[in-house]
């Protein structure tokens, strides 16, 4: 379980170098879309430990959120190279094929009920699953309204609390 664990960070850590370059590039660039999809894979498959982690105590509603989550990351791992190759911008592409906005609602409901499956287990500390609940919430606004530098800062905070909850785990 714990290489599982240890894809989680790689993935997470993937998604902050991603929207660091972002912010400081002022957008999305090849090396953000690839790493974005570098991180879907890895935390597609990480989530996994997290799920392991706490399974025990609630059962359902971890393993509905990481079903939902990991399909969704898998599912998108090819999104971002598919924008990057379009040239538009992703919020064009969203309008031109909004089959995509599908999986974007799975990931959100997922990350929801996975996080109530973090504070009623009590496995992790009850404030890692409000991040990851508020911070799902604020990114659906946020890209709703296409506040992007919001979503960057935003999933810094989700993937920070994510890591942390991986370190927990090992400990």
């Amino acid at each position: 379980m714990n290489y599982l664990i240890y894809i989680a960070i790689w993935g997470f850590m993937f998604w902050i170098v991603s929207e660091i370059i972002e912010i400081i590039e002022g957008g999305h660039n090849s090396t953000v879309y690839y790493m974005t999809s570098v991180y879907h894979i890895l935390a597609g498959f990480g989530i996994w430990g997290l799920h392991l982690l706490q399974s025990h105590l609630v059962i359902n509603l971890s393993l509905i959120g990481t079903v939902f989550i990991s399909i969704t990351y898998f599912g998108l791992a090819y999104f971002p190279i598919q924008v990057m190759n379009s040239k538009i911008s992703f919020s064009e592409f969203i309008k031109i094929h909004p089959i995509y906005r599908i999986p974007g609602i799975i990931n959100i409901i997922g990350f929801i009920i996975f996080g109530i499956a973090i504070i009623r287990t009590g496995f992790f500390p009850a404030w890692t699953g409000i991040i990851i609940i508020l911070g799902t919430i604020i990114f659906a606004i946020a890209m709703t309204m296409k506040n992007h530098i919001v979503v960057n800062i935003n999933n810094i905070i989700i993937s920070a609390t994510i890591i942390y909850m991986c370190i927990f785990g090992l400990r």
